[in-house]
C-alpha cells in the first residue's frame, strides 16, 4: 500500500471537499478528519469551528497525503461504517427491549451502553441527534465491536422520539435517582424503552414528565450516584428477569 493512501475498506467510509465535509460534520456521522497544511478559506475556518464544538478529532496532514485526492480541496473525512438507522424505522415485538440514551456526553459509557445492550438481547440503541454524544472512534472502541452487531437508530431529539416511540406501542420507562418506584420491585410493561440520563444532567425533567414510569436503583454505600452505563446494565438484568417471568 503507497503511504498515506487509504485501503479499499477505508475508501468506502471517505468523504472529500469542503463543503461536503462540511454537510458530512453536520449530519453526525464523521468520525475524524485530515486537513491539509496551509489551506485557508471561509469554509476551513467553518469546519474547524464546527469539529470543536461537535469534539470530532482532526488533523493537519502534508501534500503527499492528500496527492491521490485532487478534487479533495485540502479536506478529507472519515465517515462511521455503522449504520444509523431511522427510529421510525422501529417494529417492536411484544417482548422487545429498546435502549434509548439522553444527555450522554461521554464516548466510553455510550460505547459501553451498547455493549450491555447486545449482550442483554436489546432490539436496538436510540440516540438523539441533536445534543449529547454521537458515533465515533472511541463509541465503536468502548463497545468492543457490539455496536456492528445491534441497530443503532437516531432521533431528533429525545422528546420527539418518545412521542413516536408511544406512538408504536412501547412503553417508556426512565432511570433517575429521584424515581418512587424501585427497580427489581414492581414489574414493567412490555414492549419497552429504557431511558438513560447522563451523569450529573440525568434523563432530563421534561423526558421525565414523558415517561410512563421513572425507576431508581437502590443504594447502600456512602456514593449515592451510578457511571451510566453501570446503572444501564443493572437495569437491563432485572429487565430480561421480567421478561423471561412475562414471555416463558
Amino acid at each position: 500500500m503507497e503511504r498515506g493512501k487509504p485501503s479499499t475498506s477505508e475508501e468506502n467510509n471517505i468523504v472529500y471537499g469542503r463543503n461536503p465535509v462540511i454537510e458530512a460534520v453536520k449530519s453526525g456521522k464523521v468520525l475524524k478528519v485530515i486537513i491539509k497544511f496551509g489551506v485557508k478559506g471561509k469554509e476551513i475556518r467553518e469546519l474547524e469551528n464546527l469539529l470543536k464544538e461537535r469534539r470530532i478529532p482532526f488533523t493537519f496532514k502534508d501534500k503527499n497525503f492528500f496527492r491521490d485526492y485532487p478534487r479533495s480541496q485540502g479536506v478529507i473525512a472519515y465517515v462511521s461504517p455503522v449504520k444509523i438507522r431511522d427510529v421510525r424505522e422501529i417494529k417492536a415485538g411484544k417482548s422487545d427491549i429498546y435502549v434509548l440514551v439522553s444527555n450522554i456526553e461521554d464516548p466510553e459509557n455510550f460505547g459501553a451502553i451498547i455493549r450491555s445492550s447486545e449482550c442483554f438481547g436489546v432490539k436496538g440503541v436510540i440516540f438523539p441527534k441533536r445534543r449529547g454524544v454521537t458515533i465515533t472512534p472511541s463509541v465503536i472502541k468502548a463497545s468492543a465491536g457490539s455496536i456492528f452487531h445491534i441497530p443503532i437508530y437516531e432521533i431528533g431529539s429525545v422528546l420527539l422520539g418518545i412521542e413516536t416511540l408511544k406512538e408504536k406501542g412501547l412503553w417508556i420507562v426512565t432511570l433517575d435517582m429521584k424515581g418512587k418506584q424501585i427497580l427489581g420491585k414492581v414489574d414493567v410493561p412490555f414492549p419497552v424503552v429504557l431511558v438513560v440520563g447522563g451523569e450529573g444532567k440525568g434523563a432530563g425533567k421534561k423526558v421525565i414528565e414523558k415517561s410512563d414510569m421513572v425507576l431508581k436503583i437502590p443504594m447502600y454505600g456512602k456514593v449515592n450516584s451510578l457511571n451510566a452505563s453501570v446503572s444501564a446494565g443493572i437495569a437491563l438484568f432485572e429487565l430480561t428477569k421480567i421478561r423471561e417471568r412475562y414471555f416463558k
